[in-house]
């Protein structure tokens, strides 16, 4: 599917890069629970790789698009990159695909709505895409992920657009539990020259598992720091708190996670000094939104 040639970029530090919309379809390999509230979900599939849509799981949808052309194999080159789940109705049990739009986008196909949702991609290799995801306390993808089981079929779509990292010396990156992939990624994935403050907020700090944020290397000790604090899900008080020692302004800041909580870290960045292009704030999430 060809795609528009110019895009206005979402954050100007960050370079895009952009693949096509597509619907594949995928099997679920595993489930596995992390922590309480944290469940690894990873999927396998020929679809994963370059395929025909005509002979796709959304060849209907990409038909009425106006597509049936080769679809490369699914790329996931940031780490903030985000893949979406096509999930059924939790009443009926019935999936509604949605459709490619134009500019990249999906829509609802003619008379029908599409529930789709997005997770953020922990790994991508070895014919295998994970995702970790939140155990909310309701909502359609806390549905899905309490019934899922290995063997079980999904529609998704891989990454649309990817951001490469800022050229920058310094960065700050700040999350909630559903930014803990993201976080992970960056830390794991981050250029050596990259002096890289990581400020995690999670329910229970104790019980998160410490595989899920990758260790700093001795080597890496006095360039990267990670820190983990106690927080209620849409609370911004424990990380502003901790914030206070962090040196601020930086090159660039990154914060997700619960809407309310990011808006309220950002304008503490900016009466902090950090200037606003150099901060990217995306809003995962809605307490008491959908989910």
């Amino acid at each position: 599917m060809p795609e528009q040639a110019v895009r206005r970029p979402r954050n100007p530090h960050r370079a895009e890069s952009w693949q096509p919309t597509a619907l594949r379809g995928v099997r679920v390999r595993a489930v596995e629970p992390l922590s309480p509230e944290l469940v690894r979900v990873t999927l396998e599939g020929d679809e994963l790789g370059e395929f025909t849509t005509a002979n796709s799981a959304g060849a209907t949808a990409s038909a009425a698009a106006g597509d049936t052309g080769l679809v490369p194999a699914v790329r996931s080159p940031s780490f903030d990159d985000v893949v979406v789940f096509c999930l059924p109705d939790p009443d009926t049990g019935e999936v509604t695909l949605p459709v490619p739009a134009p500019g990249g986008g999906l829509g609802h196909p003619p008379g029908g709505a599409a529930l789709v949702r997005e997770y953020t991609v922990r790994s991508l290799r070895d014919g295998a895409l994970c995702v970790d995801l939140v155990r909310h306390a309701s909502g359609a993808g806390v549905h899905w992920l309490e019934a899922v089981r290995p063997g079980d079929e999904l529609t998704i779509v891989g990454p649309r657009v990817s951001r490469a990292l800022p050229a920058v010396d310094r960065m700050l990156a700040v999350g909630d539990a559903t930014a803990l992939p993201a976080l992970a990624r960056l830390i794991k994935e981050r250029p050596p020259t990259l002096a890289l403050d990581v400020l995690a907020a999670v329910p229970d700090s104790p019980a998160l598992p410490r595989t899920v944020l990758p260790a700093v290397s001795p080597a890496d000790a006095n360039r990267v720091r990670v820190r983990v604090v106690a927080a209620a899900p849409g609370s911004a008080d424990e990380l502003i708190d901790a914030l206070t020692a962090a040196a601020l302004p930086t090159g660039f800041a990154w914060v997700a996670g619960e809407s309310g909580m990011v808006t309220a870290v950002r304008r503490h960045l900016l009466a902090r000094g950090q200037e606003a292009d150099r901060v990217q704030f995306t809003g995962y999430w809605r307490l008491g939104g959908p989910l």
